[in-house]
């Protein structure tokens, strides 16, 4: 079963491909522009160089969120409309779990986080145990010392949003904060399929027309609409 994963939750542009499990492709890509301008050449050129056509594609698995909110519409108007033109379903996976999966071996519990802007962060705890990622919180939003008083005394962060808060964690927290480097802490399109194929795999799929982004917090847009 071959399904294709996209993130573009971040500025970071992540897509891969797993065949039952196992990576064929896993590019990331630093998106100066948008999304929309090159998310498509970019999956098209990935196909290309495996050899596949969208029809060989079993299915899609897309980062649903938090994060940003115009790369969360970009990649999910994408995978739906791949997903329209060749019959194949989609599952969404969460960003902060397809972080956590990429660290599977940390001995610590893992807190990945996402530069939320405004001095924030998206973020989730995690238990790692016996190579399974649980889930212990909900994904939140808050500012640092908000999510430091969330979180269990001695932690692993990961996550794009180290580069924006990691040197202010490590001075309120000392030797209790550790820190994951390299591409473990990027957005990976062949981790989102990954967990998408576990899903796929148990007949378990979305339906097009309820599938939403995982925001977290409200828009601009609506919270000047709710001050109107």
């Amino acid at each position: 079963m071959k399904i294709l994963g996209i993130d573009t939750s971040t500025m970071i542009s992540g897509i891969g491909v797993v065949d039952n499990g196992h990576t064929l492709a896993d590019f990331r890509y630093d998106v100066k522009l948008t999304h929309s301008e090159v998310l498509l050449s970019h999956i098209d050129k990935l196909l290309k160089d495996l050899n596949l056509e969208l029809g060989d594609l079993d299915g899609f698995s897309i980062s649903m969120g938090p994060g940003s909110f115009t790369g969360l519409r970009i990649g999910l108007a994408t995978i739906k409309g791949l997903s329209f033109a060749s019959g194949r379903p989609v599952v969404g996976v969460p960003t902060l779990d397809a972080l956590a999966f990429l660290s599977m071996g940390c001995k610590y519990p893992l807190v990945p986080i996402l530069d939320a802007k405004k001095k924030q962060v998206y973020a989730a705890v995690y238990d790692v145990k016996n190579n399974k990622i649980k889930r212990k919180s909900s994904y939140f939003v808050l500012d640092l010392l908000e999510l430091i008083e969330k979180i269990p005394k001695e932690v692993a962060f990961t996550g794009p949003g180290i580069k924006a808060f990691g040197q202010e964690l490590k001075k309120t927290m000392g030797k209790k904060a550790h820190f994951l480097r390299g591409e473990k802490t990027l957005p990976s399109g062949a981790a989102v399929a990954y967990l998408g194929w576990e899903r796929l795999k148990k007949n378990e799929k979305e339906h097009l027309s309820s599938l939403v982004p995982i925001y977290v917090r409200k828009s601009e847009a609506e919270l000047k609409f709710r001050n109107v």
